[in-house]
């Protein structure tokens, strides 16, 4: 497995330090200590339940709603809560194959939306919006390794998503009538999402021993809140305007 700079979190006796001998350290340490119990860092495994319940929530509202579903809303619940497993199970572990886990949950998801939005343009045709999206794991899973490999943080991996996802929203934006208010809301909750994810690499107010509430664990709640606002934005697009994976 690929080696880190990082010493193993785990203390020797602990059980996962074998787990983390075998499969390698995760590339990055967040603030809260890693403690020697099964779930070693509870404050940011706990705080992924955020990604699980809303997604379950709009799963399950989504089965009530009348009239024609769309394909993209529907994997948008499974998303969020395949987002927060692989997290939990990685923050519970903390070693670099569940990272790597991890980040193919955070990969899923982002790759709906770049691909969502590159249909939505005319891009992609829509018949072929889902095989590619079950295909991009591959190269997904490439650029992860490529940049561990090359001590690029793997972080920066989910950045270029986004921006190609932003980039493609923003080209949507001037075609058409949407729901600004949720868009907006969307924007701002994630904000202060990344701003606690500064604030915890940075040691801002840091307190390791805090097993109750990270800075980390809190980029995990405002990302699941901005993710519901997201999926009320898509809902809400004005009719015609929203045709991702429409159909059987």
């Amino acid at each position: 497995m690929l080696g880190s700079n990082l010493p193993n979190p785990h203390p020797a006796g602990c059980f996962w330090h074998e787990y983390a001998e075998r499969w390698g350290v995760p590339d990055i340490k967040y603030c809260e200590e890693t403690i020697c119990h099964f779930i070693s860092e509870p404050a940011n495994t706990w705080s992924n339940l955020g990604f699980v319940l809303v997604g379950l929530f709009l799963h399950f509202w989504l089965k009530k709603q009348q009239g024609e579903k769309s394909r993209f809303l529907e994997l948008y619940g499974i998303n969020m809560i395949f987002v927060g497993v692989t997290s939990l199970f990685y923050h519970l572990s903390n070693n670099f194959l569940t990272q790597f886990i991890d980040f193919l949950g955070m990969y899923a998801f982002f790759g709906l939306l770049m691909l969502g939005n590159l249909e939505w343009l005319g891009k992609i045709k829509k018949e072929k919006v889902l095989p590619i999206y079950l295909v991009s794991f591959i190269p997904f899973s490439f650029i992860f390794f490529a940049f561990r490999k090359l001590g690029i943080p793997v972080q920066l991996s989910i950045a270029l998503i986004i921006i190609v996802g932003l980039v493609s929203k923003l080209m949507i934006i001037k075609k058409a009538i949407f729901d600004k208010k949720n868009f907006v809301l969307t924007l701002f909750v994630f904000v202060l999402a990344i701003s606690c994810q500064v604030m915890d690499i940075k040691r801002v107010a840091c307190d390791p021993t805090n097993h109750i509430i990270q800075f980390h664990g809190l980029w995990h709640i405002f990302n699941a809140i901005a993710m519901y606002f997201l999926f009320r934005h898509y809902y809400l697009l004005k009719k015609g305007a929203m045709h991702f994976f429409t159909g059987a």
